[in-house]
């Protein structure tokens, strides 16, 4: 019953399309399809629970299945990581000492002096001074900003003189010969 539902409405197929003016050939073709898709019959009544199908005229033997592809779910985590934030050091700066340093004018300033009047810092670098005179009545002295003498002497000449960095000005005779630098204060 079920195969002449089937083949009726197989030739309803036929005519709407044969009113449509289809090839011979088309319409062979839709009816061959229609009946191969048909359960077969057997002779002996089969227990299956699904029918089976006989499948003619395809290029391979058994029909082939492509699954479908499947999109996989990327997951990225990202773990946040602690940086590294610099703290302030204060640079340590050595402090000046009173120890004076010898810059190039310094070293003009310990040439060997002569007779008369020497700033000190300016003319004369303060520390040791050795006379090579050889008068009896030499003179020298070494005075304060207000004028007041610090240091003074009269008498042989060949010896020392000893200028503090807090002088102002040195005064030397032409009978004590000419200074030479020694050490400084």
């Amino acid at each position: 019953m079920k195969s002449l539902y089937i083949f009726g409405i197989s030739l309803i197929v036929l005519a709407l399309l044969g009113a449509c003016g289809p090839s011979a050939g088309v319409v062979a073709g839709a009816v061959n399809e229609t009946l191969i898709a048909m359960p077969t019959q057997t002779a002996f009544p089969t227990y299956t629970p699904n029918p089976t199908y006989t499948q003619i005229a395809t290029n391979t033997p058994y029909p082939t299945f492509t699954p479908a592809p499947t999109q996989t779910a990327r997951v990225i985590i990202i773990t946040p990581t602690e940086t590294y934030t610099p703290e302030f050091t204060p640079t340590i700066t050595q402090t000046p000492t009173n120890t004076p340093t010898i810059t190039p004018t310094q070293d003009k300033l310990k040439t060997d002096k002569g007779s008369g009047f020497y700033l000190v810092g300016i003319d004369i670098a303060p520390g040791v001074w050795r006379s090579n005179g050889t008068a009896d009545d030499c003179y020298w002295e070494v005075s304060s900003t207000t004028g007041d003498i610090i240091d003074n002497h009269f008498g042989m000449s060949g010896g020392t003189m000893y200028i503090p960095i807090s002088a102002f000005q040195v005064e030397l005779d032409p009978e004590c010969g000419s200074w030479t630098f020694l050490s400084n204060p």
